[in-house]
């Protein structure tokens, strides 16, 4: 118990840096985009061609880990990020625009095909609980780091700003390698082969086959609305300000990393059940939002969308993911499923770019109708039995 409680101690600051980070960074990119006179259009695309690669090298880095520990890989996640951070303001033409944002990109998915499996590894009988507080104060501490980050651009100016982002993420590793304990003695489990053949066949269990579906669909409707589009529906559609927005979308933030730290008592309910309706309810959210004609209306309920949606079956699928996972490749497992999903990112923001021409409305709209239809394979989801939930008797709660 004392060393599950000093790793997950570990993680909760390692997070909270690694949050801050990413609140600054992602205020701060566009605008120095901007300053540079980079088009969007142009780096957009590229961008999606990076997330293809890094979807597909994030299978091959938890595969990784299967075999050699997970400790090291989830540290290379946060320092990409650094040398992301670093290198903007030293390189800053497109080329190296380009490979500092593909980093970037890696340092989340690679952290995210790992982080939950950590957790799961040394506290499993808590592990929904638990992966919801550190993402909850994940998500508090990037809320933190965007609503200074302007502050932080007046004060520092883009170099320096950047610079603390590095440094912030350099202080989450100098507390995470040392820190986290992992045993790595498995008895009588067989090592895993890491061969490409191996790495990247879509040999998953049913469930978890049906869970990478339904994130896949899911990702394509969410990023539709989840993009450039988001800030420019309430300018363009309400004539709202720029500081409204900001606000708006500063709540946005908070909206799921408060629900999140309490969110993890949604498993002692049936799991199946509650993914499905919070699922349901985000869809039709997104949905109303692009319907309602008013400001205050739309803007309220777009941000129940994660309060009583990605909030509630975040920790949900996360469980589940684990809980079909196989022991001798489990990070592989979870990344392909992981991976699957965010390749769905790639298509929202063309959807968002074909639809809002025809309307601003149409983007938002069209997000919560797929996001609706994601449930599909989850109705065929096996559940796990009440015995698969039990806590086993040689497992030690952690308090």
């Amino acid at each position: 118990m004392e060393k599950a409680a000093r790793n997950f101690t570990v993680i909760v600051v390692a997070s909270i840096f690694f949050g801050a980070s990413g609140g600054i960074y992602d205020l701060i990119f566009p605008y120095y985009l901007d300053e540079l006179g980079i088009g969007f259009a142009t780096m957009g695309i590229t961008f999606s061609i990076a997330s293809l690669v890094i979807a597909v090298s994030s299978v091959y880095i938890a595969g990784a880990s299967d075999l050699w520990g997970r400790k090291y890989f989830y540290s290379l996640g946060m320092g990409l990020g650094a040398i992301s951070s670093a290198m903007l303001p030293v390189l800053n033409s497109v080329p190296f625009l380009i490979v500092s944002k593909t980093l970037r990109e890696a340092s989340l998915r690679f952290r995210q095909a790992i982080h939950g499996t950590l957790i799961y590894e040394f506290a499993p009988a808590r592990f929904a609980d638990l992966y919801a507080k550190s993402r909850g104060i994940e998500y508090l501490s990037e809320a933190g780091g965007q609503f200074s980050a302007g502050a932080l651009l007046v004060i520092l100016g883009f170099t320096n700003s950047f610079f603390l982002c590095a440094c912030l993420l350099a202080a989450a590793i100098a507390v995470f390698l040392p820190g986290f304990v992992e045993d790595r003695a498995e008895k009588g489990v067989e090592t895993p082969s890491l061969g490409m053949r191996e790495t990247f066949s879509p040999d998953l269990p049913r469930n978890l086959a049906l869970i990478a579906i339904s994130s896949f669909i899911f990702a394509v409707g969410l990023s539709t609305s989840h993009n450039f589009i988001m800030p420019l529906f309430f300018s363009k559609k309400f004539g709202a300000t720029v500081g409204q927005v900001s606000v708006i979308l500063g709540l946005h933030r908070l909206s799921i990393a408060l629900p999140l730290l309490i969110s993890g008592m949604a498993v002692r309910f049936s799991w199946k059940k509650t993914y499905i309706v919070a699922i349901v309810y985000e869809g039709l959210s997104l949905t109303a939002s692009g319907l309602l004609p008013n400001l205050y209306a739309s803007a309220g309920v777009w941000l129940t969308h994660d309060l009583l949606g990605a909030a509630i079956w975040m920790p949900v699928q996360a469980s589940l993911i684990q809980r079909f996972a196989r022991q001798r490749t489990r990070g592989r497992d979870v990344s392909k499923v992981r991976a699957l999903g965010f390749l769905g990112w790639i298509f929202g923001p063309l959807i968002a770019g074909w639809a809002s021409p025809i309307s601003i409305s149409l983007p938002f709209i069209l997000s919560g109708i797929i996001v609706t239809v994601s449930i599909l394979p989850i109705l065929a989801l096996h559940e796990p039995d009440d015995g698969d939930r039990k806590l086993e008797e040689h497992e030690i709660p952690l308090r």
